[in-house]
């Protein structure tokens, strides 16, 4: 059978049911809603997102949504498809392209869920300019939703069966994910590493965890602890502002470390200084001011000469930092940098929202190896899928 032939069946079987469609349209923006309106707290009394208390809750959340949603949508998508498979396994049905079929149908109704909370969610609690790295990070946790969804419709005989199961993997998730729980504050003996080594060693003290914010090992295996870490360090590092200073402090760098500059180039050090200067105080009378100042400062970043207006001393009640910089995040991310760049301990600390990860002599980024684990992971359930599919095909048919 055709691929397109699938796509457009799984698609279609998605549309057919209009109260499902309507439930898949509102519940994104529902949810946006109700968690945007709880948590638009700020401890200075007035709201604004630089002081805002539940930052890092209403990260979490954004991803406990997109798994429950990718769990939601294809926990019972085989077991109502069941017979037909059995019915045209004869007519040449190809398992890997409907399970590709049904992999992109599912993640393009993920993917429009997703958008829509982040629409809301963040319109609600004033978060600018995290938009695509918020919609990746909702999306590849709705994949792996998706994956660990569609392995449990291929082993259940029925959907209620199925559904039963959902809160059995949503809810280890919540409480193991680092958000609900901090690994600081859990319980030390889930860690079997640990356990085993205090087991083995005489004294109890040198099987401790060399960090408490080291991530117990069954924790490992929860596809939101890895992107809630992604998520928590790109909202610190990767916002507006952070990321323009972390890129014009990396140009500073560069040039200072060359040797025998020309002139041209102290004079483009000299501006990069004066620019960092600058972008650190961005003000305006409002949002759209702090915007335009931006990107005059984007311009000189790629070369342009620090001249005109950018220099002109900003003034307003609206800051870059207040705009978009979260000092809960900032706060996490800052401690697990010192924790891991300790100079008093000689071996590599994997911490949470560590900026570096190794394991198993590969180091990367957190962003990277975060995102390479949810996809490897979401594609080893796939895989996994095809075979157990295979086996129950081929078992009927005996």
């Amino acid at each position: 059978m055709q691929f397109r032939t699938l796509v457009a069946r799984a698609f279609i079987g998605k549309l057919r049911n209009r109260a499902n469609m309507l439930t898949t349209i509102v519940e994104a923006p529902l949810l946006a809603a109700l968690i945007g309106a709880v948590l638009r707290y700020s401890e200075s009394g007035e709201y604004d997102f630089a002081s805002a208390f539940h930052i890092p809750t209403y990260l979490f959340l954004s991803l406990v949504v997109a798994m429950f949603l990718g769990l939601t949508n294809s926990v019972d998508d085989i077991i109502r498809d069941r017979p037909v498979l059995q019915r045209e396994r004869n007519l040449n049905v190809r398992l890997g392209w409907y399970i590709l079929a049904k992999v992109l149908t599912l993640s393009l109704f993920a993917l429009i869920q997703c958008v829509l909370f982040i629409l809301i969610g963040n319109w609600i609690l004033e978060v600018r300019g995290m938009f695509w790295i918020y919609l990746l990070a909702m999306v590849l946790t709705a994949v792996s939703g998706i994956a660990i969804g569609l392995l449990i419709s291929s082993l259940a005989s029925e959907g209620k069966t199925a559904v039963n199961i959902i809160p059995i993997v949503l809810i280890p998730q919540i409480i193991l994910g680092g958000a609900l729980i901090k690994y600081e504050e859990m319980n030390r003996n889930l860690d079997f590493v640990y356990s085993i080594s205090r087991w083995f060693d005489q004294n109890p003290e040198a099987g401790q965890a060399r960090s408490d914010l080291q991530v117990p090992l069954i924790c490992e295996f929860m596809p939101m602890r890895w992107s809630y870490e992604a998520l928590v360090y790109a909202q610190a590092k990767l916002n507006p502002l952070t990321q323009r200073q972390e890129q014009i402090q990396e140009q500073i760098n560069t040039l200072a470390r060359t040797k025998d500059l020309t002139t041209e180039q102290e004079t483009r050090l000299d501006d990069l200084k004066e620019l960092l200067a600058i972008v650190s105080g961005v003000q305006g009378k409002d949002v759209s001011t702090v915007e335009r100042r931006l990107r005059r400062i984007d311009e000189v970043m790629r070369g342009a000469p620090l001249v005109g207006k950018i220099l002109s001393p900003s003034s307003g009640p609206v800051t870059a930092e207040r705009l978009f910089v979260n000092q809960k995040t900032t706060d996490l991310v800052n401690k697990a940098e010192m924790e891991q760049s300790d100079y008093r301990e000689s071996r590599f600390l994997n911490v949470f929202f560590g900026p570096q990860k190794r394991y198993f002599g590969i180091q990367s980024s957190v962003l990277t190896f975060n995102a390479g684990v949810l996809a490897v992971s979401s594609l080893a359930m796939f895989v996994g899928l095809y075979f157990i599919l295979r086996h129950q095909l081929k078992s009927r048919l005996a």
